[in-house]
């Protein structure tokens, strides 16, 4: 099986079937990764358009100094932040004046996203451990995504946080320490 980096500078030489390779090889870890940090599959779709967007667009631009996943995750990390700030810059939409009219509180807006279909899904790990990995502070978020869910090393997950080794471990210590916190209770619970 060929490399990653091999596949792209095939496709930098105007191989069509190596674009092809690649979307098949990323699409789906691109598309997960999106929808843990963006916790919308619309958003996470709209990430992967723009990811390969960029890649067909600077195709000419790649270079394979360092793993051709983390120079993809890298496009998919920025875009990702790239769409949290807009939808920051569209919060007023999710809030409201307060009685007096004078300043503004959030509307309260019920999150269906975790709703169990069944009972037997209220006692699945994978949802409470989804539950806790959402709550996390987006840098721990995204630390333990890219380590646990999409097996980078901590090099490669520096090199898609533009940080140093050390932070992107004290990310990923914090990230599991609050993930060990927040699954005790249900841990107890299923002794």
């Amino acid at each position: 099986m060929k490399k990653d980096e091999e596949i792209m500078m095939e496709y930098r030489a105007g191989s069509v079937d190596a674009l092809e390779e690649i979307f098949q090889r990323y699409k789906k870890p691109i598309l997960n990764y999106a929808f843990k940090l963006l916790a919308s599959f619309a958003d996470a779709e709209d990430v992967v358009g723009e990811v390969f967007y960029i890649l067909t667009s600077r195709k000419d631009s790649y270079e394979p100094v360092a793993k051709f996943s983390t120079w993809i995750y890298t496009i998919a990390h920025n875009v990702a932040i790239d769409r949290i700030r807009r939808r920051k810059k569209i919060f007023f939409f999710w809030q409201k004046k307060d009685k007096d009219g004078n300043s503004y509180e959030e509307l309260d807006i019920p999150d269906t996203r975790f709703m169990p279909d069944s009972s037997a899904q209220e006692n699945d790990i994978s949802s409470y451990v989804k539950k806790a990995v959402d709550k996390l502070p987006f840098q721990l978020k995204e630390a333990i995504v890219l380590r646990q869910y999409h097996n980078l090393s901590y090099d490669q997950i520096a090199a898609v946080l533009n940080c140093s080794l050390s932070k992107v471990k004290i990310l990923i210590f914090r990230a599991k320490e609050a993930l060990r916190k927040e699954l005790l209770p249900y841990m107890e619970e299923l002794r």
